[in-house]
């Protein structure tokens, strides 16, 4: 799942999280091998921040991609 902080649109940055998973994903299956069919990739936008988008380094916490076992 990935995500974003609060900088932007709305609807930009859902399509940010999206692409930036579709990213992680492709790399796994390019560099690693992994099998791209046993994977999902979601966009949460800036949705679930993990810290206040207050300040540099909070906002830079909510960048990210989250690793789920389905």
């Amino acid at each position: 799942v990935g995500h974003t902080d609060s900088d932007g649109d709305d609807a930009l940055n859902l399509d940010l999280s999206k692409r930036r998973t579709e990213s992680v994903k492709n790399e796994l299956v390019s560099k690693f091998g992994l099998d791209a069919s046993r994977m999902q990739t979601e966009g949460a936008g800036e949705s679930k921040p993990v810290a206040p988008n207050d300040s540099p380094a909070n906002k830079a916490m909510n960048r990210r991609v989250e690793f789920i076992k389905l």
